[in-house]
């Protein structure tokens, strides 16, 4: 979505000199610094929120199917049973 090749990058820090001034730049970096630390914070905070609640609420067990996490289940024997009656169509025989 925002693909920026070096020479895009090139193009937006010569614009950023003749615009904004070398001189202002660093205090410019460093406000857009705290932004995005604090977006990132901000993104971590409801991250653990949703984890408290789904704990207190006890809907563990949604969130982990939801998240695909690994199953207590073993799907070997469904795969077989849907694999014999193509094997036997394969065959020519019909069981």
């Amino acid at each position: 979505m925002l693909d920026f090749g070096l020479p895009e990058l090139l193009m937006i820090m010569a614009v950023a000199v003749l615009v904004i001034g070398p001189n202002e730049i660093p205090s410019l970096m460093r406000g857009l610094g705290r932004v995005v630390r604090r977006l990132q914070y901000i993104r971590y905070a409801f991250s653990q929120q949703f984890e408290e609640f789904m704990t207190e609420s006890d809907l563990d067990d949604i969130r982990k199917s939801v998240n695909f996490e690994a199953k207590d289940t073993d799907e070997s024997g469904a795969d077989e049973a849907i694999m014999k009656p193509l094997d036997n169509k394969a065959d020519g025989t019909d069981g």
